[in-house]
């Protein structure tokens, strides 16, 4: 079979894998909820711009159209277990902004839901991170 075609049925074969539509409606999801988000923000004292929101959807469209773009071309060179790793980092990653979102909206998340998700996530300030020496402020501190 010529490699065209064997590329054209692995992008026909993505409408109904399920890892590619998890991923596509976790990014949609993730979306719809940062906005959600940002008008709950307007509310209180941490209110947020139209750059960030901007920034938000480009690079959500950036990461879902490279994904959708880089999936069926790994799939036809062999390396399945490559593209089926990254997409499930990704859906992981965004499934974890969706938990955060929803938890600064005020929704109720069960305990057992943000623990498994945010579990190896931590969270610091770029700001105080310093990249010429590869620490955080915190770090810089404790070696003093």
């Amino acid at each position: 079979m010529p490699y065209h075609t064997l590329l054209y049925h692995q992008v026909q074969a993505m409408v109904d894998d399920y890892l590619v539509i998890g991923f596509s409606f976790a990014v949609i999801f993730d979306i719809i909820t940062g906005y959600v988000k940002a008008w709950f923000a307007k509310l209180t004292n941490r209110k947020t711009n139209s750059t960030k929101g901007l920034f938000g959807l480009v690079k959500h469209s950036i990461v879902l159209t490279g994904m959708l773009a880089l999936y069926p071309y790994l799939i036809s060179i062999g390396f399945d277990w490559v593209a089926q790793s990254l997409m499930a980092f990704l859906l992981y990653n965004y499934l974890v902004s969706i938990v955060e979102n929803l938890g600064e909206i005020g929704v109720p998340i069960p305990s057992w839901i943000s623990k498994r998700l945010t579990k190896l996530q931590t969270d610091y300030d770029a700001k105080d991170y310093n990249p010429v020496t590869g620490t955080f402020k915190e770090e810089q501190k404790e070696e003093k």
